[in-house]
C-alpha cells in the first residue's frame, strides 16, 4: 500500500520513521552475533545437560538391567524351590490328614511323663532290636520243643503222683518244709 504525504511534517516524519526503523534495524543486525553467540552458549549447555541426563539414564539402565538379572536369578531360584515344595506338599499332605487325626490323639492323651517315656523306649530301640535278633533263633526251635516240654510235665507229674503214693512220705515231706524254714526235727 502506497503512503500518502499530505505535506512536509508527513514528510519529515516518515523519514524519521524511517530512520528509527532502520537504527533499530542496523541495531538489531549489530546485536545479532551476540544474541546468537549467547544463545550458542545456553545451546551448549543444554547439551551438556542432556550428555549427562543421558550418561545417568545410560547408568541407571545399566544398573536397572543388573537389578532385573539378580531379579531373575531370585525368581528362577524360588520358583525352583516352589516347584520342590509343591512336590513335597503333594506326596505328603494325604499322609498329613490320615496322621492328623492319630496326632492328635497322641497330643491329647499322653501326659509329659508318658511322652518322655515313650521317648525313652525309642531311644532303647537299637539296644531292643539286637537283644531280640539273638533270641528270634532259640524262639524259633520252641515249636520243635515244644512236645518233649509236654511229655515232661506229664511224667513229672506222673512222678509226684506216684511219690505222693509211697507211704511215709508225708513225713518226708514234713521234714524238707522243716528244713526250709530253718527248723531241725
Amino acid at each position: 500500500m502506497p503512503l500518502a504525504l499530505r505535506g512536509p511534517c508527513d514528510l519529515a516524519r516518515a523519514a524519521t520513521g524511517l530512520t528509527r526503523f532502520s537504527v533499530d534495524t542496523a541495531g538489531l543486525v549489530v546485536s545479532l552475533p551476540g544474541r546468537i553467540n549467547h544463545l550458542i552458549d545456553q545451546v551448549e549447555v543444554l547439551v551438556a545437560r542432556i550428555e549427562a541426563i543421558s550418561i545417568g539414564a545410560e547408568f541407571a539402565v545399566a544398573r536397572a538391567n543388573a537389578v532385573a538379572n539378580d531379579a531373575a536369578a531370585v525368581v528362577a531360584t524360588a520358583a525352583g524351590a516352589s516347584a520342590s515344595a509343591q512336590a513335597l506338599i503333594g506326596l505328603y499332605e494325604p499322609l498329613a490328614q490320615r496322621a492328623a487325626p492319630m496326632a492328635e490323639l497322641f497330643v491329647d492323651e499322653l501326659s509329659e511323663e508318658e511322652a518322655r517315656a515313650a521317648v525313652g523306649l525309642v531311644n532303647h530301640l537299637p539296644e531292643l532290636t539286637l537283644r531280640m535278633e539273638g533270641l528270634l533263633p532259640i524262639l524259633a526251635t520252641l515249636d520243635t520243643v515244644s512236645p518233649e516240654i509236654h511229655q515232661l510235665l506229664e511224667e513229672v507229674q506222673g512222678v509226684r503222683q506216684a511219690i505222693q503214693g509211697v507211704p511215709g512220705f508225708k513225713f518226708f515231706r514234713k521234714r524238707g518244709e522243716a528244713r526250709d524254714d530253718g527248723q531241725v526235727l
